[in-house]
Parts: C-alpha cells; sequence; structure tokens
C-alpha cells in the first residue's frame, strides 16, 4: 500500500463518542470535503466489518463518481478502516484514536491506495495525495468543530 496522506488532530471529546460518530460512514460526508453523499447498503449496523456504503464524491478532472465503500476493520473505540472499489486508487482509509484523557482523545486519519500499478504510482498518486492533503486537513479541521460542538448538546 502507498500512503498518500496522514494527520492527526487532538479532539475534546471521549474516545467512544468519537469512534460512534466516524464508524458511522453515512455521517463521513458531514465533515469530510469532496463527499457529496453517502448511504448505507444492506443491514449490516454501523462499524461492523462486512458494512457497506455507496459513496458519491468530487473527483477533479472527472467529477462526480460513485464508490462502493465496505468496512473492513472496526476495533471499538481504537481502530477503523474501509476500502473501497475505486479503479484505479482503490483506496483505503484508515482512522486511529486513542485516549489522551477521560474527555478528550486524539485521532489520526491516513489514506492509502491500495493499487500495486507503476503507472498509477506515478501517474495518478501524486495528484491524489495533494488532493487529499488537502481535504484531509480541512476535513479534520472540520470534525473538530463538529465534535467539540457537539459536547454541550
Amino acid at each position: 500500500m502507498h500512503l498518500l496522506v496522514e494527520k492527526t488532530v487532538s479532539i475534546h471529546r471521549p474516545v467512544q463518542a468519537v469512534f460512534g460518530y466516524v464508524s458511522n460512514m453515512e455521517q463521513f460526508g458531514e465533515w469530510f470535503p469532496g463527499v457529496l453523499s453517502i448511504e448505507s447498503l444492506g443491514a449490516l449496523a454501523h462499524g461492523q466489518p462486512g458494512k457497506e456504503y455507496l459513496e458519491t464524491v468530487a473527483v477533479p478532472f472527472r467529477g462526480r463518481r460513485q464508490v462502493t465503500l465496505q468496512v473492513r476493520e472496526a476495533r471499538a473505540p481504537g481502530f477503523f478502516a474501509t476500502e473501497g472499489r475505486f479503479l484505479p486508487l482503490l483506496p483505503r482509509m484508515e482512522i486511529s484514536l486513542h485516549a489522551t484523557a477521560p474527555q478528550s482523545c486524539e485521532l489520526t486519519w491516513r489514506m492509502y491506495s491500495r493499487s500495486q500499478s507503476l503507472a498509477v504510482r506515478c501517474l495518478v498518486l501524486p495528484l491524489a495525495r495533494r488532493v487529499m492533503q488537502r481535504r484531509a486537513g480541512r476535513g479534520l479541521a472540520a470534525l473538530k468543530a463538529r465534535m467539540e460542538g457537539a459536547a454541550g448538546t
């Protein structure tokens, strides 16, 4: 796998609350830029391995694209990973969380490409890396604001 981006943010909310929010992928578009919509597929519960979603994303130079995502790993409250069937990138998103205090945690968000193609590595990954770096920075800031704003509700 090829790492495209890794960003970390501290969130003043319990790790369980943050995990519960991010592992419900229907909420991903509320905080991550470029996600136009996302809907649950099938009857599996959110955050359960095998759970699938249909995501509509904005792709530079290609417009809107639909991507089927599947939860690959979910170990509450510390780790969550999805993989998308989106050629040629074959993305994998990982979210790692750990408590830093009873009411705070640190979240690390990573995006990888699972593609083994040399052409993809040379031609597609540099653009994908730039796009995802910008989106990740804005996305984690939005997630922090959303989660900390929800603390009083």
